[in-house]
């Protein structure tokens, strides 16, 4: 963390609704990056419905992949460990 990130304190509500989205675009422009996320209609799958659209700064999106990068690296490292485990009982 840079020194000019601040740590936050995250909230979350528990009447959060979670949501499955199987689709989504990423529209990335010189001041911003437009995420959409959606789901495939399963009787004409060639059809998407966009139900879900973040702006962010481009700054926030190389975050965010960065993020997204370590929490994939921790988990799949996690998952190898538990098949590891589950093989040497």
């Amino acid at each position: 963390m840079s020194e000019n990130e601040k740590k936050i304190k995250f909230h979350v509500s528990p009447d959060l609704d979670y949501v499955y989205r199987d689709v989504f675009n990423v529209y990335a422009g010189t001041g911003d990056v437009v995420i959409e996320f959606g789901n495939q209609h399963r009787s004409m799958p060639e059809n998407v419905t966009v139900s879900n659209r973040i702006v962010m700064s481009v700054s926030n999106a190389y975050r965010l992949v960065k993020t997204m990068e370590s929490a994939l690296k921790d988990a799949q490292a996690k998952l190898y460990q538990s098949v590891q485990d589950k093989e040497n009982e």
